[in-house]
């Protein structure tokens, strides 16, 4: 096998994306996936929305307070179960050192320019490529039920609207004009905020879409493939070991999402990327009268609620439980509770128990942005961290580590993303 050719591991959004400009610049690219599909994990059935608007990490000091308040509370938007405790102790602490207000801010904004680049890239590889995925250009309305945290939002965004970004302030009034779908709550809300910009989709279907694309593009997937340990001498990566073969290569990408980490690990890496547990339930729309025409971001319940051509999708909480898989009931109700408090008369019209629920593992790096590029092993490459920006930020992450693995200057400043400042 041909040791120019780069592997990529990891087929969801980051490894597709990656595999999707690693051939555009000339590279032979092979995909290693572990599921029987691509798409199958955190891409799978996620919120669906891509939104540069949402640039903030998950580590503000409200956020690291609810968490630090959450345990034992199975209500809690934000939970940290104990037993995952010593797993993200370490981590833990690098995330709380991170959430200063000068850090915060600089993070939002590096999260911000690229996910402005990645949604613009993203565009233009939808109308070159004339797929759909039951895209919506519409843009998203966030919502808000106390003016605490308007007023905290808004101060974030002004610091960011001298570098592109686009909001309009709404109150309950032109909330209700633009969303005629949420008068029945307008009495419970203090205002909200539309980004004309932002888009939404399926991200699955978008998965699948690049999958047909890459192999037309001459690059080859194996899915069901699972990775046992890499073949190094002196750091330098000389190919990887599978449930099926070993492969030679001197370049390899980790694009694994939240077991990423586990993977630099085999090589005495750590990249500082943890799981976060978000949940999402679909349910199906037999009469469209009822659906909102806007994907709705309700700041204070840390949820997002997503209408798509036939369904509708309630996403949300963050739970820190290592890999724990297992479908919490009181979790997905608290999304139902969601769905009810948002669009009661719809929640009331849709058969609750046919919904399709998932869980899925956000990768979350301590500093709230993600690794791109060269590790300290000559040959290993990662993008990952990307948390909760995943779709929004696949795109330009992906350019950004072609360029640089093909010696190329990015196109934005790629400084803040790059692998090297922790491995």
């Amino acid at each position: 096998m041909d040791k120019k050719q780069t592997v990529i591991i990891g087929g969801g959004l980051q490894g597709l994306a990656s595999a999707n400009a690693l051939l555009d610049r000339g590279e032979d690219v092979l995909v290693l996936e572990r599921r029987e599909g691509v798409g199958m994990e955190t891409s799978f059935s996620n919120a669906g929305m891509i939104t540069p608007s949402q640039p903030e990490p998950w580590n503000s000091k409200r956020d690291i307070i609810k968490m630090l308040s959450s345990l034992g509370n199975e209500n809690s938007v934000m939970l940290i179960r104990l037993k995952a405790v010593p797993s993200i102790f370490t981590w833990g602490l690098r995330f709380i050192l991170n959430s200063s207000s000068k850090r915060f801010h600089q993070t939002s904004l590096h999260n911000f320019n690229l996910s402005k680049y990645s949604k613009d890239l993203t565009r233009s590889f939808r109308e070159m490529q004339n797929i759909t995925y039951e895209e919506s250009t519409l843009g998203t309305l966030k919502i808000f039920r106390n003016n605490q945290s308007l007023n905290e939002s808004l101060n974030c965004l002004g610091k960011l609207r001298d570098h592109g970004i686009v909001y309009r302030e709404l109150n309950v009034e032109d909330l209700v004009k633009v969303e005629p779908q949420l008068k029945e709550i307008s009495q419970d809300l203090k205002g909200g905020i539309i980004f004309e910009e932002d888009e939404t989709g399926d991200a699955y279907l978008f998965c699948k879409e690049l999958e047909k694309i890459i192999r037309k593009k001459g690059g080859r997937i194996h899915t069901s493939t699972e990775i046992t340990g890499f073949l190094s001498h002196r750091k330098k990566i000389m190919g990887v070991k599978t449930s099926r073969v070993d492969i030679q290569t001197n370049r390899v990408v980790i694009a694994a999402g939240s077991w990423s980490y586990q993977l630099t690990k085999l090589l005495g890496l750590n990249l500082p990327i943890r799981p976060v547990k978000g949940y999402s339930t679909t349910l199906d729309l037999e009469d469209n009268y009822l659906c909102p025409s806007y994907a709705v971001i309700d700041e204070d319940l840390h949820a997002a609620i997503t209408p798509f051509k036939n369904r509708i999708r309630v996403a949300g909480t963050a739970e820190f439980a290592g890999f724990d898989d297992e479908l919490k009931k009181t979790r997905i109700d608290n999304l139902l509770d969601i769905l009810k408090m948002t669009y009661p008369t719809l929640a009331s019209e849709l058969v609750h128990e046919e919904a399709k629920i998932w869980s899925g593992f956000r990768p979350m790096s301590s500093d709230g942005r993600p690794f791109i590029g060269k590790t300290k092993i000559d040959g290993l490459f990662v993008n990952s961290g990307q948390g909760h920006l995943g779709w929004t930020m696949a795109m330009g992450s992906a350019a950004i580590l072609a360029d640089i693995m093909n010696g190329r200057d990015p196109e934005i400043d790629s400084s803040p993303f790059l692998a090297s400042r922790s491995i």
